[in-house]
């Protein structure tokens, strides 16, 4: 009796958890989409897609709903045990506001967000799940002269060599949160090794600024090449444990507020937490915004 009620246990295990492997595919072309970002919906499990579609994911119960995302694509909802070898995301029509209507000139320029480098030294970063944080920009008629957004400067920190990461572009919701794409294509952004300031390169969009403002967020990259291991010991312990990030870190600048901050986990928005105690005075108690430069020109 003990065996077979043990058997029980083994077979019902079996039946909650699955390895779900398969390729992302376009539903009308059928060419593969890369850097999906693909989770379990209210868990912290998650992965992306190869540059060939690919992805395996783990998760504890095939009845669980998994999240596909992509820029230029519907957002998809599948439950597990209905994923085999195929998954085709719908191409999204994507409404870009005020673009191509001015002609540009590119004398002037407008910096927003000025940060120092040397003073940062706290950074959002990612596990082993997808992530993805916004940074609200509003509009100033001082930017009229201006409108054209043509470069952005983040602040990276990667332990590996040019790791990548995704800038996505959204408008404002009716409950101030990012809401549609204002661009539909991936603007992968590459991180070199160390901590840098790295630019990237807006201006062939001809994108101008939206009169409601818009937002530019960073998503990370759950792929092997920004993939990082490392060992490390808790305070008064010499037992060492090993943990993975997924590069790079991205620097915050410290706000009393989370007015413009927004964060993406577990198939929601959310504003971001505020931070505890921590041995950083300088961030304790403040809620973080991303260090971002945005560039502006005629």
């Amino acid at each position: 009796m003990k065996k077979l009620f043990f058997s029980l246990i083994l077979l019902n295990s079996n039946l909650l958890f699955s390895q779900i492997k398969a390729k992302i595919i376009d539903s009308e072309t059928k060419e593969n989409i890369p850097f999906v970002n693909i989770w379990a919906e209210n868990e912290n499990i998650g992965t992306t897609s190869t540059l060939s579609g690919e992805f395996e994911l783990d998760v504890a119960n095939v009845n669980k709903t998994v999240v596909f995302s992509s820029i230029g694509y519907e957002t998809k909802r599948i439950q597990a045990d209905s994923i085999h070898n195929i998954v085709e995301l719908i191409p999204q029509i994507t409404e870009l506001n005020e673009v191509f209507i001015h002609s540009k000139t590119q004398t002037k320029e407008f910096v927003i967000g000025r940060f120092d480098k040397s003073k940062i030294n706290f950074y959002f970063g990612s596990g082993s799940k997808p992530l993805i944080v916004a940074r609200y920009f509003e509009y100033h008629d001082d930017y009229s002269q201006t409108i054209f957004i043509k470069r952005i400067k983040v602040l990276t920190k990667s332990d590996v060599k040019d790791s990548k990461f995704n800038v996505r572009l959204y408008s404002v919701g009716e409950h101030g949160e990012p809401e549609h794409y204002l661009y539909d294509e991936n603007i992968i952004g590459i991180a070199k090794k160390g901590k840098h300031v790295t630019e990237v390169d807006l201006s062939n969009l001809n994108f101008t600024f939206p009169k409601k403002g818009f937002f530019i967020a960073i998503e990370w990259l759950i792929i092997e090449p920004n993939k990082f291991e490392f060992s490390y010991t808790m305070e008064n312990s010499k037992e060492k444990f090993s943990r993975i990030s997924y590069e790079p870190g991205i620097g915050v600048v410290p706000e009393d507020t989370d007015e413009n901050s927004w964060l993406f986990s577990q198939g929601k928005w959310k504003k971001v937490f505020q931070n505890k105690e921590t041995s950083n005075e300088k961030y304790s108690g403040k809620f973080n915004l991303l260090a971002i430069e945005l560039i502006l020109s005629n």
